[in-house]
């Protein structure tokens, strides 16, 4: 009873912070020609929808992205600033991403330097991927908080682009997605000793560079919303795993974890949730068996890599949004995949390396009875913001 009020009170705390998962990403194509540039610039509509709160009242969304193009692109080529043409043209697409067109005018020869200030003001952790064409072919940068200028052709200031700014960006993406350090964390309460943690994020990395993989080369694309819901599902059950000991209470939580989940996909069903059958079917039978079988003795340290390896093909699929979503060339597809990928271990290897070295800290100077209360909140935490990324994205909130 005392974790389950924790949880709630956990709960309603964190809820904003558990809304911010979504790290907010644009990218643009730009063309040199002899007299300036051109450049697409493009962003889902729902996310150009902050820039009203600039705008005034009764500004349509078009009109304010146009002057979001305006007001935050600045272009220079050699020593000269770019002028622009003519107020950017910007339309609707049917994938529900706003296009603008900007052309820019500059005489001058030498190092082009984009300047990109169109998001940064509203969303710190936006990501925008540029790729420009031009005499020295196709370049790749990518830019994100505190790196807001993409130098292009000759001169020593380059920003991040390539193998390198894939690696930054892998990194960054995992530790500024709160529902991936979520479940890292999970996973470290429920194995104990180095060998079984190394197991379990080894069985993690496995199943998430699989999916990541497959669904950036496109050989599978599942719904990005319904894999969101269930990233948030995978929190919940390894925090409610972590949260029980004896063998009554894993049997009788498989099955009033099973009803729920039974409710729930009626629910989905009147409600049109975004979950299928199939997949209630999966969760039901899931979470029946493995907490009954946990119940009859089963051990966890057994299953644990094989079920983070399970949860980490959701989370692959996850990682994959963002490069889904940026034009990558088809000679850059593999190493940028691999570098990212790479990015994203070397930020799990930092949430795993704080946490223990934060843990060892806290034994030095905390008793063990505060500990252990540490531990519970961590879990009623972790079943808060489960319980609600799992439901809130499950029925489209």
């Amino acid at each position: 009873m005392i974790r389950l009020l924790v949880s709630l009170v956990l709960l309603m705390g964190l809820t904003g912070a558990a809304s911010a998962h979504e790290r907010s990403r644009s990218n643009s194509a730009w063309t040199e020609t002899e007299a300036g540039l051109s450049g697409l610039i493009y962003l889902e509509a729902r996310q150009a929808t902050l820039f009203l709160s600039l705008a005034d009242e009764g500004t349509t969304l078009e009109t304010a992205y146009q002057q979001r193009l305006v007001d935050g692109l600045r272009v220079t080529r050699g020593d000269t600033v770019c002028l622009l043409d003519a107020a950017p043209s910007i339309h609707l697409r049917a994938d529900g991403r706003l296009e603008g067109r900007v052309d820019w005018s500059c005489d001058a020869q030498g190092q082009i330097e984009i300047g990109v200030q169109v998001f940064s003001p509203l969303s710190a952790n936006h990501v925008h991927f540029i790729r420009m064409e031009g005499a020295n072919g196709v370049q790749e940068r990518i830019l994100s908080r505190g790196r807001t200028t993409a130098y292009f052709g000759g001169g020593a200031h380059v920003a991040p682009g390539g193998w390198t700014g894939f690696l930054i960006l892998g990194f960054e993406h995992i530790l500024s997605g709160p529902d991936h350090v979520a479940f890292v964390l999970g996973l470290m309460l429920i194995v104990a000793g180095w060998r079984r943690l190394t197991l379990v994020t080894l069985g993690f990395t496995f199943g998430h560079s699989v999916t990541l993989a497959l669904a950036v080369l496109g050989w599978v694309s599942p719904p990005g919303a319904a894999i969101e819901s269930l990233i948030g599902f995978s929190i919940l059950f390894i925090a409610a795993e972590a949260a029980l000991t004896k063998s009554t209470e894993f049997r009788q939580v498989g099955w009033a974890g099973g009803a729920a989940l039974l409710t729930l996909a009626v629910l989905s069903a009147l409600a049109g949730g975004l979950l299928t059958w199939p997949v209630w079917l999966g969760l039901i039978v899931l979470t029946v068996f493995y907490f009954h079988w946990l119940g009859q003795g089963g051990r966890m340290e057994f299953t644990a890599p094989m079920l983070s390896g399970g949860f980490g093909l959701l989370h692959g699929v996850g990682f994959a949004g963002i490069l889904l979503e940026i034009d990558i060339s088809g000679d850059q597809l593999l190493p940028s995949l691999i570098s990212f990928n790479a990015g994203v271990e070397l930020g799990q290897l930092a949430i795993v390396i704080t946490a223990l070295a934060g843990l060892a800290i806290l034994r030095l100077f905390t008793p063990g009875r505060a500990l252990l209360w540490g531990r519970y909140a961590m879990i009623a935490g972790l079943e808060g913001v489960g319980t609600f990324w799992f439901f809130g994205r499950a029925f489209g909130a």
